[in-house]
């Protein structure tokens, strides 16, 4: 049903004025909603990038690494580096300097694991995540995203 134009513009704006009042309660929620999601599409671009530095898998077959070993990963930025093992069942890890802070394991459809690392700087991940995955790493001093790879 279509509604008349106003004859006035008072009319307008008593129409408005009730329009808005039942969504007055929810407007700084609203607001605060779409600024919080705002500032989400730059987060990549304000954590420190931890590059592949090393990958025992791309070592010469004359390594002295034993068979039984896991392969050795090592992520660096200017300020820190993640060393990880991956062994057969789980994923070693440890922040340098050491730092406590979390660890998420990102996948293709997000975050796939999440791991506390101690005051050391140390922890692990069970099972061996699947697929290509990164590390999302947080301690009090640094927040830094790792390189893609296949553990």
């Amino acid at each position: 049903m279509m509604k008349e134009p106003f004859e006035t513009d008072e009319e307008l704006a008593l129409e408005l004025a009730e329009a808005l009042s039942e969504v007055a309660p929810h407007s700084r929620e609203v607001a605060d909603r779409a600024k919080g999601s705002f500032t989400w599409r730059t987060i990549d671009e304000d954590l420190l990038r931890a590059e592949l530095m090393f990958d025992s898998a791309l070592e010469s077959a004359t390594s002295t690494r034993g068979a039984g070993s896991g392969r050795v990963l090592v992520f660096n930025t200017e300020l820190s580096q993640v060393e990880v093992e991956v062994l057969s069942d789980r994923v070693v890890g440890q922040f340098v300097p050491p730092s406590a802070g979390e660890v998420d394991v990102e996948g293709e459809r997000g975050v796939v694991a999440t791991a506390t690392v101690d005051d050391l700087g140390l922890f692990v991940i069970e099972p061996v995540p699947p697929g290509v995955v990164r590390l999302r790493c947080t301690t009090s001093t640094t927040r830094l995203v790792t390189d893609w790879v296949r553990m």
